[in-house]
């Protein structure tokens, strides 16, 4: 259940910060178009690091050495439950972030 609700906040495309969560609501200078791009760029970094990391993760310790041809049973649930997790904890991590962003940004004079 939460792999399919992470999935969908770090599906390509849509934010995994914003800017105006880590700016607190302001462009701060920069052109809004630019920083939109490079929201995007930051985004696609980011999924693309955590399915590498949630694939090689998972698979080494449901598969280890051998990938056979089908999965068993056990090897899926394995499989799912350590994606879940990983993707349960990428999403922690998010909200600590953007939360300690938006603390430090409130704290600026």
């Amino acid at each position: 259940q939460a792999l399919a609700v992470l999935a969908r906040k770090s599906a390509p495309g849509s934010p995994v910060f914003s800017t105006t969560d880590v700016m607190g609501g302001s462009g701060g200078g920069a052109n809004m178009h630019d920083m939109g791009e490079l929201q995007k760029s930051l985004n696609a970094m980011v999924v693309q690091l955590l399915q590498k990391e949630v694939r090689k993760t998972c698979f080494d310790k449901c598969f280890g050495s051998s990938y056979p041809d089908r999965m068993s049973k056990t090897e899926h649930i394995c499989l799912a439950k350590c994606m879940d997790r990983m993707y349960e904890s990428h999403a922690i991590v998010v909200k600590a972030s953007v939360e300690m962003a938006q603390n430090l940004a409130s704290q600026d004079p």
